[in-house]
């Protein structure tokens, strides 16, 4: 069984299809409100489980109801939480998403709360030791540092799913062999808009893959040849939450069975795509035979 060591963040998400902002001091029932676990680490943790993978993942949990639920949902999942830390008192990270039902597009409103960040200290190299591929995201760069660092010298992929660009994340892309980027970290880590230039900064240190996501729109991808489009599915989405975390998470796990770049690429789309059948990061999650 392909085994994947993750890094990264958690939240609690409470997603409500509602099709434009309500007008002050009025009531709006909605078809449902739909609480489920979310983040990008830890949602991509749970969908390369249900692909079937064994994956541990390394993250915070705060001890308050929702990172007990949070817990419960994950190990359901499939996912090994033997190197989580607990943070009792801590407050879970939270997330409000508004769903328009029209087309599935999300709007989030969300907040760290007080978990505490992931320290070198908190992590070790020697959790390398049998894994197939190291992922992270961009949340916790200190942690994952040296964890990249040391698949780097084990000679095994790592993936870095690199949102959003933070205090760190550079060193962490720089150690990763695979980045794929949002719209927003290729360019505020290479000082340009353009795309394509922004994608060829990407290819820097240990990077050989590097790619950048569009939603719907697809995603552009470099390896040792010329930049190449990847088309996203065409689907009729219910709600797009998540719906990155999880084209990460198919391409890490296609990335670990040996699959060529555009086939990992494809692979993420068509997770992303299944996923999209239903409100919330997880609740549609594919298995591979979907896939």
């Amino acid at each position: 069984m392909t085994s994947i060591l993750v890094v990264g963040y958690n939240a609690w998400d409470t997603i409500l299809p509602l099709p434009g902002i309500p007008d002050p001091d009025s009531k709006t029932e909605v078809e449902r409100i739909v609480s489920c676990g979310g983040g990008p680490g830890a949602t991509a943790a749970i969908a390369m489980a249900r692909l079937g993978a064994d994956v541990r993942l390394v993250t915070v949990l705060a001890d308050d109801p929702a990172g007990r639920r949070q817990a419960e949902e994950l190990e359901a999942g499939g996912v090994d939480l033997r190197h989580v830390r607990t943070a009792p008192g801590a407050s879970t990270p939270r997330a409000v998403i508004l769903v328009d039902p029209a087309d599935g597009a999300r709007r989030i409103l969300w907040t760290r709360g007080d978990l505490p960040r992931l320290s070198p200290d908190d992590v070790s190299p020697d959790w390398i030791d049998g894994a197939d591929l190291f992922y992270c995201d961009s949340h916790e760069p200190r942690a994952a540092l040296p964890l990249a660092e040391a698949a780097a010298r084990a000679g095994i992929p790592s993936v870095m799913d690199a949102g959003t660009a933070r205090p760190g994340t550079d060193r962490v892309s720089a150690a990763c062999s695979d980045v794929i980027s949002s719209t927003i970290f290729a360019p505020a880590l290479s000082g340009t808009d353009d795309p394509r230039e922004a994608l060829r900064g990407l290819l820097r240190g240990r990077t050989r893959r590097a790619a950048m996501t569009f939603g719907a729109a697809g995603c552009l991808a470099l390896s040792d040849g010329p930049i190449f489009h990847v088309p996203a599915f065409d689907i009729r989405a219910v709600d797009t939450t998540g719906a990155g975390d999880v084209f990460h998470a198919g391409y890490a796990f296609a990335r670990a069975e040996g699959r060529d770049f555009r086939g990992c690429l494809e692979f993420g789309s068509a997770v992303a795509a299944l996923k999209c059948r239903d409100y919330g990061g997880r609740r549609a999650l594919p298995t591979t035979e979907e896939v």
